[in-house]
Parts: C-alpha cells; structure tokens; sequence
C-alpha cells in the first residue's frame, strides 16, 4: 500500500511539474495566461488613470447675456468637468454642432433665466446631452449643476444677504468606492474575466484533444493552473490595485482566501472547457467570442435583478 501510495504521489507531482514545463515551453500558451494577463493588468486601467471625464465639450447659447449669466458660463469654464467649445448665437446652431457630435451637449440660458431662479420661478434653463456615453453625461451634468449653485448662492448673498441651500433628498455616501470614479469601479469588475478567459484561452491551447491518462495526470494539471492562476490573482487583486489606486478594504488573509477559491475554480473550469474540443483551433474560434457576454452577465454593466429571469438565471 505505501509503495502505490508513493507511486501515485509521483505520478502527481510528475504531472504538476509536466504542466508548468509545457507551459513554459509553449509560446502560444504562455502568451495566453501569463502575458496577455499581465498586459491586460497594465492597459485596461491606463484610460481611465484621470477618474472622471474631463473637458467635455459644451455648447452654451447665452440669451440672457447679462453679467449673471457670464458669470455662470464662466464658472462652468473653471471646472474641469466640462470646456465650453463654442457659444452660437441661436439654439439652432447650438443643436447642428450636437447633432454633428462637435460638441456633447447643449446649455439654454434664456433671457431673466437667473433672475427668475432667485424668486423661485421656472426659470426655462435647458440642456441636451448625447446620452451615448454616460460617463460624459454625468460630468456635464455635474459641471452645470455646480455651477448654478454657486452662482445663484452667490448672487443671493449680495442681494438678499442671504445663501440658497440646495440640497438632495437622498444623501449618498459611496462604501466600495469612495471617489466615483469609472476606473475604480470597473476594472474591479472586469479583472476577474481577464483571469478567467485567458487562463481558459491558454489551457486550451494546451490540453484540447488530448485525453486524460488517470485521475493523478489531472490532478497534477489543476494544480499547475491553480499554482498559476492564484500568482496571477494576488498579483491584480493585490499590487494592481495598489498601483492603480483602487480602493481595498479586504486584509490579506481575506484576499489569499479569495485568491486560493478563485484560482482553484478557474483551473477546474478551462480544464474541463478544454476537454470538450477537439483541438486548439476550435476552442479559441468558440471561446473567445464568449468573453464580452460573460462580461454583461456578471451584473457589472447593468443589474442582474433588472435582467429578464432566463438570462440572469444564464448568467448564475
């Protein structure tokens, strides 16, 4: 009994050290789980380094042309949320410069618009966003609604001597990510399918079409990807994120336990994805297009409770 104990406790470590030197020795495959991974590590957060959108383009038809409403125009300038890129005579020129996308958004200050805001009056201030990127649509909007506090604030302490409180009713006070900021909350949400899809992209390389030998050759084989996998996790959620500024509350017990489950599950699954192919070529022309719908199921880009029943239960 021990001697076959033995036996096959060689057998396993033979095919752990047999992983990792085929995977060190396969360029395809090392690109795959190693590289890409690594690179993707450093590209996919690099756009969103800033946080927020910055100098979004804003048309600004100013028919009050009062010192109130240049000041607010002014104001709107200073932020580095929005620049405005043209100031047309009319709403018409405004919307051609939105419909032709040279600016995102258009701002209406009609005439005594201010004016009627400080007694309280609809004061017909109005703006059209591009609502194709949302990320430019809420620092627009973030942009002119400071703006108009503060102006209206600061004219209402030189008439009236008074300030205008404007206030949500709804405080907000973000946990996960304190700052709101794109790259912070969806590089966290991503990381875990650049994990995942290149580890299974790699694995197929290496083991579509080939046949199990015995339970101690595939034992061996989870474990190199394990051993791999769970460097690469520690790796992004450890000094990724701290290079990235992303904000972390877990310790490093909760994140080695994390790391540990998560790579151990990720090996298993390009293992046993990768036995359903006949060869390398036919995993990657069917595997890689999964990677963008697994992305969209997490719930990152839009809330599994508001997904219908059939997809969010896909999705599970």
């Amino acid at each position: 009994m021990a001697g076959r104990e033995e036996i096959a406790g060689m057998s396993l470590r033979a095919a752990f050290l047999d992983t990792l030197r085929q995977l060190g020795c396969n360029t395809d495959a090392l690109m795959l789980i190693v590289v890409a991974a690594l690179f993707y590590g450093f590209y996919y957060p690099a756009p969103y380094s800033q946080g927020h959108a910055q100098d979004v383009r804003l048309a600004v038809v100013n028919e009050a042309r009062t010192p109130l409403s240049r000041q607010l125009v002014d104001l709107i300038e200073a932020s580095p949320l929005a620049e405005v890129a043209a100031r047309p005579a009319n709403l018409a020129e405004a919307r051609t410069l939105l419909v032709e996308r040279k600016v995102d958004g258009v701002l209406l200050l009609p005439d005594r618009a201010l004016d009627d805001a400080l007694r309280g009056q609809d004061s017909g201030i109005a703006l059209w966003i591009n609502g194709t990127y949302l990320v430019r649509t809420k620092a627009l909007g973030q942009a002119i609604q400071g703006a108009i506090v503060n102006t209206l604030n600061n004219e209402a302490k030189g008439r009236l001597g008074v300030s205008i409180e404007i206030t949500d009713p709804v405080e907000s006070q973000p946990l996960f990510n304190p700052n709101l900021e794109y790259g912070a909350y969806i590089f966290p949400a991503v990381a875990p399918v650049i994990l995942q899809q290149t580890m299974l992209f790699g694995t197929a390389v290496l083991f579509a079409g080939r046949r199990r030998r015995g339970w101690n050759e595939l034992g061996g084989q989870w474990l190199a990807l394990s051993l791999v996998s769970f460097v690469l996790t520690l790796t992004y959620f450890g000094w990724f994120f701290a290079a990235q500024d992303i904000p972390r509350q877990a310790g490093i017990g909760a994140l080695l336990i994390v790391a540990l489950f998560a790579a151990g599950a990720i090996a298993a699954f390009s293992l046993f994805a990768a036995r359903l192919f006949p060869n390398a070529r036919a995993a990657l022309l069917l595997l890689i297009p999964t990677s963008l719908p697994i992305f969209f199921l997490s719930g990152a880009t839009w809330p599994r409770e508001a997904m219908p029943g059939w997809v969010s239960a896909l999705g599970a």
